[in-house]
C-alpha cells in the first residue's frame, strides 16, 4: 500500500508553528515511505477556492485537516485520497457517508482539546459576568466606569451538551459553587452528574443566568438556538458557544442582543470563518476567532495525535479514533 502513496497535504493552519515535533514526525514518515509533505503556510484557514486548487495540484493520498469543508465536490478533487486525519474533535465538516462509500479512512483527536476549550469557557463566563472586555475598552477611552457585575456563586448555570467538553466544564464549575447547575444532552440517557439537575433544553433557557453550548453540529441541530429559543431567555442572560458555528442563528442572536442591552454573548465559533459579520458591531458580544483549542498543550497534542494517526495508517495498525 505505502508504495502507491506520494503526497501528504496539511491543509490546517497553524500546524507545528509553536512546536516542530508534529512536522518532524510527518517528515520522518515521508522519508520512510518515499512520500512528500506540504503545508498550509498562509497562517489562516484556506478559502474553498484555495483548498480546491491545492488539492487539485497535489492530488494527495493523505490529508491532515482542520475545519475545512470536505464535501462531495472537494472529495472529487482528490481521486487518490485514502485518509483524512482531522486535527481536532468535530467532524461536521467531513462528509462521513461519502468517505465511507469511497473507502477513505477518517480519524480525529477527540481528547486533546477538551481541557483547553473547557478553560476558555470558564474564562469567558467570568468575563461576561464582570464585563471585563467592555470596561477595558472604556478605560482606553478615558472612562473610569466600575461596572457592578455578578458572581458565579449567585448564578444558575445551564450546560447544554454533556460530552467530553461539557462534562469538563461542569467539573470545573463545581469548584466555583454556582447557585444551581442544570445540564442536558442530546443523549437523554447521559445523567452522569447526579449532584446537579438533569433538565430539558427549554427549562435551561428559561431559568439560567448563564447558558453554555457544548453539542456537535449535525443536520438535526442547525440553528438549535434561534428566535424562538432566544425569546425564552432572561433579559440579562449570558450565552456562550464554544462548540460549532451554525448551532446559534447568528442573525437572530444579533437581533436579540440589539434589543436586550443587559444580555451578552461569548461566541468563539461562527457559520463562516473568518467571521466579519454584524455581531462584531455589538458591544455586548465577546467575540474570539475559534480560539477554544488554541493553547500550546492542546495544539501540540492535537497535531501530534493527527500525525500519529497517519503513522498508524501507514503501518496498517488499528486506529483507536478511526471513524470510517
Amino acid at each position: 500500500m505505502t508504495n502507491k502513496l506520494s503526497n501528504i497535504v496539511v491543509t490546517t493552519s497553524p500546524y507545528g508553528s509553536k512546536n516542530s515535533d508534529p512536522r518532524e514526525l510527518l517528515e520522518r514518515l515521508c522519508l520512510d515511505n518515499n512520500m512528500k509533505v506540504s503545508y498550509n503556510e498562509t497562517g489562516r484557514k484556506y478559502s474553498r477556492e484555495e483548498l480546491l486548487q491545492v488539492l487539485q495540484n497535489k492530488r494527495p493520498e493523505i490529508i491532515v485537516v482542520g475545519t475545512e469543508k470536505y464535501d462531495v465536490s472537494i472529495l472529487d478533487a482528490c481521486p487518490n485520497l485514502r485518509m483524512i486525519s482531522r486535527v481536532g474533535i468535530g467532524l461536521d465538516s467531513v462528509d462521513l457517508d461519502e468517505c465511507k462509500k469511497r473507502g477513505i479512512c477518517v480519524t480525529y483527536t477527540p481528547d486533546a482539546p477538551t481541557n483547553a476549550v473547557a478553560e476558555l469557557t470558564i474564562g469567558q463566563i467570568i468575563s461576561l459576568l464582570r464585563k471585563t472586555w467592555i470596561v477595558d475598552s472604556e478605560m482606553r477611552s478615558g472612562n473610569w466606569d466600575r461596572f457592578i457585575g455578578r458572581e458565579i456563586s449567585n448564578c444558575t448555570i445551564g450546560i447544554i451538551g454533556a460530552g467530553r467538553i461539557g462534562s469538563e466544564v461542569i467539573k470545573k464549575l463545581s469548584s466555583l459553587c454556582p447557585k444551581r447547575m442544570l445540564y442536558t444532552d442530546t443523549d437523554p440517557s447521559r445523567e452522569i452528574f447526579p449532584e446537579y439537575e438533569w433538565s430539558s433544553k427549554d427549562r435551561i433557557l428559561e431559568e439560567c443566568d448563564v447558558i453554555s453550548l457544548h453539542i456537535p453540529l449535525t443536520k438535526h441541530n442547525v440553528k438549535y438556538i434561534g428566535t424562538k429559543e432566544l425569546s425564552i431567555l432572561k433579559k440579562d442572560a449570558c450565552i456562550l458557544n464554544t462548540s460549532r458555528g451554525g448551532i446559534i442563528d447568528e442573525e437572530a442572536l444579533y437581533m436579540w442582543l440589539s434589543e436586550n442591552n443587559d444580555a451578552s454573548a461569548s461566541i468563539d465559533v461562527f457559520e463562516k470563518e473568518p467571521y466579519d459579520g454584524v455581531l462584531l458591531s455589538l458591544s455586548n458580544v465577546l467575540a474570539t476567532p475559534h480560539l477554544g483549542s488554541c493553547s500550546k498543550k492542546s495544539r501540540l497534542a492535537m497535531e501530534l495525535d493527527a500525525a500519529k494517526s497517519v503513522d498508524n495508517y501507514l503501518r496498517s495498525e488499528n486506529l483507536s479514533h478511526r471513524v470510517v
